[in-house]
């Protein structure tokens, strides 16, 4: 067997997101005598992953980059970079994914890249777009985290067929029973009656993930069933959604809980599991409902239909529009037989299709690819 070669992981942050928690998942569970993981470098500070990351033993490196990155935060990754050695480098991100690629586009520094664009892209203006096309030349090898993804580089960016690569999110918690003691003691935190039905949604509080919309849904479903709604994220709507609470009368109803460490275990807690985002690429947390056997509903944005088809794996609605949401949840609410056949049909497709295991391979196999590395049999 060859000689591992190394390998950094260059990530615009290491804060609770779904791209950071497939970063540590891939520097903690890479098959070492495959690649040495030679450390994470976090555009901005630190956050909850990279101390995850370093109590497992891997260095992490922040940049401390304040807003939009420029040149001198080009030669910092440089710096590191030449500290480490890497044979290959995996970007993640739009902003690290960009310093990457100038690094090696300026000549600082010779790597294989491997770039990961998430779901972001598709939000990005003129400028970020312009920069994109003149820099993205020097990677190696996109992957995208589903097939909706790959089209819209390939169709929309002009990116080659063969440069892209899409690997589906794997999940390490397909098969898991829902743990009683959570659901127990999180739905008492919340004050969840027997007779209630909690709704819940995980995604950053940003305009993409549609908090609104579930928000206005709420506010007439409220009126017809005994419902309440926990949402788990940090983000720039907060205030917004805050004072749309209030203006809607839902303070008793919604509560908005911030970043939560338990991911589980508030999946744990909930009867319905709602995703109405306006664009999305397949999010983890999607995925984690699924697996646990959560009963879902998502609109029918992007890579969502690839894990969810209407009717067998979860029910599906349009983006954007209050009725359209109402209609599925109301039917869920209702019916709690609907509920438990959906959520055993998510639940099989996870542990038919999103396996941790695949996507680890998946990635080993994309990584050996790029440096040339015969992959092993078997």
């Amino acid at each position: 067997m060859a000689e591992p070669f190394k390998i950094l992981y260059v990530s615009t942050s290491t804060t609770l997101g779904g791209a950071e928690k497939t970063l540590f998942t891939l520097a903690t569970l890479i098959d070492p005598k495959l690649c040495q993981v030679a450390g994470v470098v976090s555009l901005k500070p630190k956050g909850a992953y990279a101390d995850k990351l370093e109590r497992a033993g891997t260095p992490v490196y922040s940049l401390n980059v304040k807003s939009r990155a420029g040149l001198q935060d080009i030669q910092k990754l440089a710096l590191v970079v030449h500290e480490t050695r890497p044979d290959l480098v995996h970007a993640i991100m739009y902003q690290g994914i960009q310093l990457c690629r100038a690094v090696r586009r300026l000549g600082y520094a010779e790597f294989k890249l491997i770039s990961s664009p998430r779901v972001n892209y598709r939000s990005r203006g003129g400028v970020s777009l312009m920069i994109d096309r003149f820099l993205k030349s020097a990677d190696d090898l996109l992957i995208t985290e589903c097939a909706a993804s790959r089209r819209y580089l390939t169709e929309s960016l002009g990116y080659p067929e063969n440069g892209v690569l899409t690997i589906y999110n794997g999940v390490d918690i397909a098969g898991w029973p829902i743990s009683k003691p959570d659901r127990t003691k999180l739905r008492k935190e919340l004050g969840v009656a027997d007779n209630e039905i909690l709704l819940g949604s995980v995604g950053r509080l940003d305009e993409q993930k549609g908090h609104l919309t579930l928000l206005e849904t709420l506010s007439r479903l409220r009126t017809v069933h005994p419902v309440k709604c926990a949402v788990i994220g940090e983000g720039p709507l907060r205030k917004f959604l805050e004072e749309k609470i209030a203006m809607l009368r839902l303070q008793d109803c919604v509560r908005l809980l911030g970043e939560q460490k338990d991911i589980p275990g508030w999946l744990a807690a909930m009867d319905i599991f709602v995703l109405p985002s306006l664009w999305e690429g397949l999010p983890n947390a999607l995925l984690e409902a699924m697996a646990l056997g959560l009963p879902v509903v998502a609109t029918r944005v992007d890579g969502v239909p690839e894990a969810i088809a209407h009717d067998i794996s979860g029910l599906l609605c349009e983006p954007n529009d209050p009725q359209s949401l109402y209609v599925p949840v109301s039917d869920m609410i209702i019916d709690e037989n609907l509920r438990k056949r959906l959520g055993e049909g998510a639940k099989k497709v996870i542990t038919e299709n999103f396996r941790l295991s695949d996507m680890i391979q998946n990635y080993q196999n994309a990584y050996q690819k790029v440096m040339g590395v015969p992959q092993q049999e078997g």
